[in-house]
């Protein structure tokens, strides 16, 4: 899928952030055109999301799993949280081994919706569920998620 000027505008701008304070970090476009994340094994229908950031500390541990959305879709986002947490392997280069996906925190930055929109406000009712939902199962990768809006 072919990226469009406002994701691809936040995404460079967080890939610059990101390689002044991180060990390392992948990009989804360029070099690795996916980094799939995949449940169980690595066959095609185990593919269950990708993510346009990888972040990985100093001992090559994935600890974050960045994804941006160029519309504000409440119902997406959550299946974006659910998809991601399901996931244990993520494969970065088809060469490498995969890696393990534990203790992960997922970030979700959207473009900021019009004024009038209350797409935000239904966010802000889905966190606290949903949060509980992924800290309360078994099997998930991930710790946390956050998200945020951007300009």
């Amino acid at each position: 899928m072919k990226e469009g000027g406002w994701h691809q505008k936040v995404r460079e701008e967080l890939l610059y952030r990101l390689k002044e304070t991180e060990a390392r970090v992948e990009s989804s476009h360029g070099v690795n055109p996916n980094l799939e994340l995949f449940r169980g094994n690595l066959r095609r229908p185990n593919c269950l999301s990708d993510a346009d950031l990888i972040v990985f500390d100093s001992d090559e541990k994935i600890i974050k799993i960045i994804e941006i959305e160029s519309e504000l879709n409440p119902k997406k986002i959550s299946g974006v949280v659910m998809a991601t947490h399901l996931c244990t392997l993520c494969r970065v280069k088809k060469e490498e081994d995969p890696y393990q996906l534990t203790n992960v925190l997922l970030e979700i930055i959207y473009k900021k919706p019009k004024v009038k929109s209350q797409k935000e406000a239904k966010l802000a009712v889905m966190y606290g569920p949903l949060l509980e939902m992924v800290k309360n199962s078994k099997g998930g990768c991930l710790s946390s998620f956050r998200w945020e809006a951007h300009e």
